[in-house]
């Protein structure tokens, strides 16, 4: 079986991409306002932070080997990038308000 056009290769990133950047966006909403004061360290904070972390890593991991595994590897890419990196933020974040 051979590879999907580049077409709809970047057709399913884009879609994905902007899928996958709604939740992030939703996640950081609630890491935001989670219930602590801005600014200050909270467990509230910590708390919704490492549950956005857990989410964003497992749809990294899913979405991403999901993909690969259907030989998109411009949409693995947009996928794991979003996903990976918004993990690493939401890790971040918890760690710094602990």
């Amino acid at each position: 079986m051979g590879s999907p056009s580049v077409w709809v290769d970047g057709a399913v990133a884009l879609v994905l991409g902007a899928l996958t950047a709604a939740l992030l966006f939703w996640l950081g909403w609630r890491v935001l306002f989670a219930g602590d004061d801005f600014g200050s360290p909270g467990p509230r904070t910590a708390r919704a932070a490492r549950r956005a972390a857990q989410v964003s890593g497992c749809v990294a991991a899913v979405a991403g080997s999901g993909l690969l595994g259907l030989r998109l590897w411009i949409a693995a890419a947009v996928q794991l990038f979003l996903a990976g990196s918004a993990t690493v933020l939401f890790t971040g974040i918890a760690v710094e308000r602990r």
